[in-house]
């Protein structure tokens, strides 16, 4: 399943947002990343697209801790009453979805194969004074049939319609210190981190059968360690509990070998919880988004095949930016199926997006959030240039210190420099001498000029 658009309207600043989720030949397009200042909803606008993928009520169920942020706060007055929307203009989300050559992996039941591609719509609204999601979703092609099509896949746990969410709060726990029990709301419970949650991760190993438990730790190896993903690791190592005979080896079933030698002149393996923040956040969701994905078919399904819209808040959390340049890249080779949808507030990632892969979002003049399309492709700006188109900082150095610094360093390697130039580049200096900081290199000598 593929978003094909989403319209979001009277939900906080998302008071009539619509957004094209699909490439200039009406496929869907596999990459969307949203830029934006703090406080312009790009969380929410993801809890949105995960509340309208699953169905009337389990909507209800991913979203009851969220809902009482959502209403236009401009125009309510919270009235203490638990999670209801206590506006007076209802909460309406719309999305429409799309399947693959018109039907989904393994011909779910739910679904009935067509010539044409198959549509799905959905729609949920929220009335004032209500804590439950009222609408329903239909086909296309059968629009006057009595059947919500999206809401039974969710009850029935069907395969077919995977949407995975990942917030914020993303690290790896103990194969001991989770729940580990087999889910009886998959559905939910792939989207519930997005909603602040925690996710299972590569402690799947416990969830899965045997056969499978070994196919998805050789996935993660092929993603992270041959996919380029984990670039200083060499291999890894999940055991269940059925590897584990002492309390004390729970923190060591999750071993990563890192391209570093011991005294013994072997490869140092370490615990996965041992791990940097950086390279956990990534082994997280990543291993938790193929455990999901797994455990929905049923079946080993080889990474360049799995299928489904994943939403991932801050893409770049936590990673050096030498890493954030080569993430996206890296997925898009590695799950080319897959429908990544996410946030960030990091210039590294951009330039692997095309300019239809971007969206920034803005205000307008009553406050409303916007979203528009970016003018120019990030893959063919510099460095500054996406700093200022996407982020709007115009300088690398935003306080006036740092201003003169870079106005000085300019000045200094000018040999072309007027006489006014020239003081104006001793004055800074001496300003800059003042202010502690000082250059152990001469400036340019000045050439005559012709």
């Amino acid at each position: 399943m593929y978003l094909r658009h989403l319209r979001v309207r009277n939900v906080k600043l998302l008071r009539d947002v619509g957004i094209d989720f699909v490439d200039v030949h009406g496929n869907p397009r596999m990459w969307t990343v949203f830029v934006g200042e703090n406080r312009l909803c790009k969380t929410t606008l993801l809890q949105t697209i995960a509340a309208a993928a699953s169905g009337r009520d389990k909507a209800t169920h991913i979203a009851t801790d969220v809902i009482e942020s959502w209403p236009d706060l401009r125009r309510s007055r919270p009235n203490g009453t638990g999670a209801k929307n206590v506006i007076g203009t209802k909460i309406d989300i719309e999305a429409t979805f799309g399947f693959r050559e018109g039907h989904a992996r393994g011909a779910a039941s739910w679904l009935t194969p067509s010539r044409e591609p198959l549509i799905l719509h959905s729609r949920i609204t929220l009335d004032p004074g209500r804590s439950v999601f009222d609408g329903g979703s239909f086909f296309e092609n059968d629009p006057d049939s009595a059947r919500d099509p999206l809401m039974d896949a969710r009850r029935e746990n069907l395969a077919g319609a995977f949407v995975a969410g990942y917030g914020a709060s993303r690290l790896l726990r103990n194969v001991g210190s989770i729940d580990t029990q087999r889910r009886s709301d998959p559905s939910v419970d792939r989207l519930r981190p997005l909603f602040g949650a925690d996710l299972i991760g590569t402690s799947f190993v416990e969830l899965l059968r045997e056969d499978l438990a070994r196919g998805f730790t050789k996935i993660l190896q092929e993603v992270f360690v041959e996919g380029g993903l984990l670039p200083t690791v060499t291999a890894l190592e999940l055991r269940g509990r059925g590897g584990i005979t002492k309390t004390s080896h729970l923190i060591d079933s999750q071993r990563f070998e890192m391209d570093v030698l011991g005294d013994d002149g072997k490869r140092i393996r370490v615990p996965a919880t041992w791990l940097s923040q950086g390279y956990q956040s990534i082994i997280a969701w990543l291993a938790d988004v193929v455990g999901q994905i797994l455990l929905e078919a049923g079946e080993l399904v080889p990474a360049a095949e799995m299928e489904g819209v994943v939403l991932v808040d801050e893409i770049d959390l936590h990673l050096h930016p030498t890493w954030q340049v080569h993430l996206i890249p890296a997925l898009k080779k590695v799950f080319p199926r897959l429908q990544f949808i996410a946030t960030t507030h990091s210039p590294m990632v951009l330039p692997a997006l095309t300019a239809d892969e971007v969206y920034l979002l803005s205000r307008d003049e009553a406050g409303s959030v916007v979203a528009s399309r970016a003018d120019h492709s990030p893959a063919l700006l510099t460095g500054s240039e996406i700093l200022e188109s996407f982020f709007e900082i115009r300088t690398l150095y935003p306080n006036d210190l740092g201003n003169k610094a870079s106005e000085y360093g300019r000045l200094a390697n000018d040999p072309l420099r007027t006489n006014d130039e020239d003081q104006r580049m001793r004055a800074l200096r001496q300003e800059l001498a003042t202010a502690g900081i000082e250059y152990e290199w001469e400036p340019a000598p000045r050439e005559a000029a012709e």
